[in-house]
């Protein structure tokens, strides 16, 4: 899955909103002086992971594998990347789209989301 981009103006800001994906249930995947990588892995809907486990164990052993292949959709394709960083180009020089943290729509509590969006917008 592509990240979802998120520009910090400085080190302290971008260490700010990390901490607050943390809060969130992200995992630092890699870090370094201009950038943060987060991860939160989506495993699938356990209410569609159930019937599948079930149907297999006491009808169909193919329904197993159907489970399976969800659950690595999920993880693969549905899990959330979010990069933060301090830079405004690639290493190519080309400019990076940034993402709104206002539409990531990630934190739990109406608080965290807004002090969020208020770091991301310091200039």
């Amino acid at each position: 899955m592509k990240p979802k981009i998120v520009r910090a103006r400085d080190k302290e800001v971008m260490n700010q909103l990390a901490k607050l994906f943390e809060e969130s249930k992200y995992t630092v995947k890699s870090q370094d002086k201009n950038y943060v990588l987060l991860k939160k892995n989506n495993y699938g809907n356990p209410l569609i992971h159930l019937p599948f486990i079930l149907i297999g164990l006491f009808f169909n052993a193919f329904a197993i594998l159907v489970n399976v292949a969800y659950f690595a959709y999920s993880v693969f394709k549905k899990s959330n990347v979010i990069l933060i960083t301090t830079e405004k180009n690639d290493e190519d020089g080309n400019p990076l789209e940034f993402d709104d943290v206002g539409e990531i729509e990630v934190f739990y509590d109406q608080e965290t989301w807004d002090k969020a969006i208020e770091l991301s917008r310091l200039e």
